[in-house]
């Protein structure tokens, strides 16, 4: 193999992963997976959100009161990272009232003329409503269609995503890969001093995991070090909050990645393209950090007795060290 070869490597997967888009539209087209990658559409209600799939043609909002000066602001668009619109969808808006009905029960039903319209094309109305439904319960029903333009309309808004990943492939090429793939074809490895090394290396992974076991025989052994540590998160309450509420901010914005299926789909596809262009030393290499733990793993598990106990001894001392980190 010659450095020709491979740059015609990175040539190829680049290429691919730029048409990741086109992958997508097929694996979430997949009678059998397809569920796990489809899109769905998002519609707003002032503030509450409420999602469905993409080819629900009836999405019925919760009840809302509706504001005193009667304004009630709608949205429909994809439940992506972008503000993608679906424009002209119907609407209904039911004015709701609480009756007995022929049981003795109370629920809700219509009060009077329901107010129908169209979102415009960027999915967006504001309806003011009469002051006799002010104050009062109202239900929004849409009636959503969903159409091949808009589908294109939401996958033509990765472009942007695609070009940021694309240019960071091209940044890891050309800042490490190109140099291990070089360093890979210029000095051909001895196979059997690669086995060395790698076992080599592997013990070493193994002791350093293996000191992470001591460190909890420690604090099985000296509990009252564990609860020390512990005791700062009382002793600390006001940073704790602060930790929490930053935690729970990361939570929502990793949420909301989450909920778009195609972002994941590309920084995922982005993950495997890189892994495509390693070198095969770095493979091995990452091998080797892999297989530490999961031999620890195994070893904690099933030849110590009470394993499970201590693995669960790990995670409080985790809790520890982020004690430790707060107090800090």
């Amino acid at each position: 193999m010659t450095m020709a070869d491979a740059e015609n490597l990175f040539s190829t997967i680049k290429t691919d992963f730029e048409s990741s888009i086109d992958e997508y539209r097929r694996h979430s087209e997949n009678w059998f997976y397809g569920w796990a990658l489809d899109m769905e559409q998002k519609v707003i209600v002032n503030k509450d959100e409420y999602s469905a799939d993409t080819d629900d043609s009836n999405i019925e909002a919760d009840l809302i009161t509706c504001p005193l000066d009667g304004k009630i602001t709608l949205v429909h668009c994809f439940e992506a990272e972008a503000f993608v619109p679906i424009g002209g969808t119907p609407f209904k808006i039911q004015p709701m009232k609480l009756e007995k009905n022929f049981w003795g029960n109370f629920e809700y039903e219509a009060d009077g003329e329901a107010i129908s319209g169209t979102m415009d094309d960027n999915g967006f109305a504001e309806i003011t409503l009469p002051p006799e439904h002010r104050g009062k319960q109202v239900r929004v029903t849409f009636y959503p269609d969903v159409s091949e333009s808009d589908i294109k309309a939401m996958l033509d808004s990765y472009d942007p995503t695609i070009s940021k990943l694309s240019t960071w492939l091209d940044t890891q090429w050309n800042t490490d890969l190109r140099k291990e793939w070089n360093l890979f074809i210029n000095e051909p490895i001895d196979v059997w001093d690669e086995v060395k090394k790698f076992m080599s290396k592997l013990l070493d992974a193994i002791v350093d995991a293996w000191d992470e076991i001591a460190e909890l025989f420690k604090l099985l052994a000296n509990p009252s070090k564990l609860a020390k540590e512990l005791a700062k998160y009382v002793e600390n309450p006001e940073l704790i909050a602060e930790k929490l509420a930053s935690a729970k901010e990361e939570a929502a914005e990793m949420l909301t990645l989450l909920k778009d299926e195609a972002r994941c789909f590309l920084c995922l596809n982005a993950a495997v393209s890189w892994f495509k262009l390693l070198s095969p030393l770095q493979i091995i290499g990452i091998a080797t950090t892999m297989l530490a733990p999961l031999l620890v793993e195994v070893v904690i598990s099933i030849v110590i007795p009470g394993g499970a106990i201590l693995k669960n001894m790990n995670r409080l001392r985790d809790v520890a060290g982020a004690a430790t980190l707060v107090g800090a």
